[in-house]
């Protein structure tokens, strides 16, 4: 797993998350972000959580929907204090 924390991943959309925190669970990887601006200059007050997929050895996240996961996953994925 590559540490994606205070990195930007740019969706298909593309919108622009900082990635807050990461963890895995049940042998999938899970992002806490929060959206930027354009220019990556701010913050936005959209915070998600997203999961990594891999298909055709091509990675891709998308918004957890399920919200027992959702649930879960906001225990454990904090944003880590400094």
């Amino acid at each position: 797993m590559e540490n994606k924390i205070n990195k930007i991943i740019v969706l298909g959309n593309n919108k622009k998350y900082a990635v807050l925190n990461q963890a895995i669970y049940k042998d999938k990887n899970y992002f806490f972000v929060v959206g930027v601006t354009d220019d990556e200059e701010d913050l936005t007050d959209e915070f998600r959580i997203l999961e990594e997929n891999v298909r055709d050895n091509k990675r891709f996240v998308s918004p957890v929907k399920d919200q027992a996961t959702i649930d879960l996953l906001s225990k454990y994925l904090k944003p880590r204090e400094i």
